[in-house]
């Protein structure tokens, strides 16, 4: 089955909001305003005040030694992600390590990376784990070249492909995987065999892994896999008014949500432009892994997912709800240990969804098939080197230039197109 993706959302307007998450969050700010035309990209970047970043968790960790694997469409080697970038793969059948966006020229796993990692370059965009490593595993190309004048496009990947991915991410050394990809699913409790396989493979080898919940709520609410795969951290998505952005799916897998509306951030030809989605949304959670995983190398990625989920900010009354989840992401409470402490006894439905699996039919053959059953804890294999990435050519002076930029940065995205067309269907809503 072929998964179907929506790219980054490129017409949105920045709002001037209040940032109603830094005064609730536990580690507290001043409030601000979202970015306005004239300024910064860094200032349009409503999160860092909103978590209190530069005071209250990079202080803790930036994510230092931590490998994030970015199973989406490639990451183009830019200056804001180029020196957080360590090689890594496809799986559609081309000579390529993952450098490179196939959805060029607006990008998308481009996007995603420097939501996580971006260097902030010049005033560029900066992650929120910038000492992490992005590790890039190309599954996904678009279904031709798109254009800033697009809302949306669609790219494709068998089950297989991007299972692959998943699996390839693990052995080059990812403790975090981030999947800002979606494909329909028979239930909100269900998930491809291959696919949930894969997840299985990473949670085996104790690496979180952070889905998108889907970007369809007002279109028919449709479930969205591998959100729904048991032991995936599935990601909604919020605005700066805390508010559940309209199309974020309303599911039970949903798990925690983050920022996804009003998101500046980086094209695959070097430009920026401001989109909502839960593709937008997962990265937060991922990047906040990293942090975590940084400051505790030693927690197993169920405790890792078990503190995001309870030190989240409930919505209406505590508990789940099929829109925020469990709470909106606070990193900082997320990542003090000493000062937010989590019980062991605190919930953690989404390990509880995957020991339910592991007893089911699939899960026992699953496990009776030779699989690695390292104990949770046990050291993950190092994280890959990192590499000199040649830099991409790109413009920021007007479509024209973008898109004549997009050329140079896509010159073998024909191939990449080429080799996806001869093997992916497109799966419609």
């Amino acid at each position: 089955m072929a998964r179907r993706w929506r790219t980054l959302a490129a017409t949105a307007a920045l709002a001037a909001t209040c940032l109603a998450l830094a005064a609730a969050a536990p580690a507290r700010a001043g409030p601000g305003t979202a970015g306005r035309p004239g300024q910064s990209i860094q200032s349009a970047e409503w999160w860092f005040p909103a978590w209190d970043i530069q005071s209250k968790v990079w202080p803790l960790s930036r994510g230092a030694r931590v490998t994030v694997g970015v199973v989406d469409s490639g990451v183009q080697a830019l200056p804001d992600i180029r020196g957080a970038l360590v090689p890594g793969g496809n799986t559609i059948g081309i000579q390529n390590n993952g450098f490179g966006d196939g959805e060029a020229p607006t990008g998308h796993g481009t996007a995603v990376a420097a939501l996580i990692a971006g260097q902030g370059v010049a005033g560029g965009v900066l992650g929120i784990a910038p000492a992490a490593k992005i590790l890039p595993v190309l599954v996904i190309v678009g279904e031709g070249v798109g254009t800033f004048a697009e809302s949306s496009s669609w790219g494709t990947g068998t089950d297989q492909q991007i299972a692959a991915g998943i699996r390839m991410a693990v052995k080059d050394g990812a403790q975090v995987i981030n999947l800002s990809i979606v494909g329909r699913a028979p239930s909100a409790s269900s998930c491809d065999p291959v696919l949930q396989d894969a997840v299985a493979y990473a949670l085996q080898h104790n690496v979180v892994v952070v889905a998108s919940a889907g970007n369809f709520n007002t279109i028919g609410n449709p479930p969205e896999e591998p959100a729904s795969c048991a032991g995936v951290l599935a990601v909604g998505a919020v605005g700066p008014d805390l508010r559940v952005w309209a199309d974020s799916e309303r599911q039970p897998y949903v798990a925690v949500s983050a920022p996804g509306v009003d998101i500046t951030f980086l094209t695959a030809v070097n430009t920026t432009i401001n989109g909502s989605g839960t593709s937008e949304a997962a990265p937060f959670v991922a990047g906040a892994a990293a942090l975590i995983r940084s400051r505790h190398p030693s927690m197993p990625w169920y405790t890792v997912v078990q503190r995001i989920i309870n030190t989240g900010l409930p919505e209406g009354r505590r508990g789940h709800n099929d829109s925020y989840g469990y709470g909106i992401l606070r990193i900082p409470g997320a990542l003090n240990v000493a000062k937010y402490p989590v019980p062991a006894s605190a919930p953690n439905p989404v390990y509880a969804a995957y020991q339910r699996w592991l007893a089911s039919p699939q899960g026992q053959q699953f496990l009776a098939a030779a699989h690695p059953r390292p104990h949770p804890s046990r050291p993950h294999p190092s994280p890959a080197r990192p590499v000199a990435a040649a830099a991409s050519s790109g413009s920021s002076a007007g479509l024209i230039a973008v898109i004549a930029a997009a050329v140079v940065v896509v010159a073998g995205g024909t191939a990449l197109a080429a080799a996806a067309a001869r093997r992916r269907g497109r799966r419609h809503a």
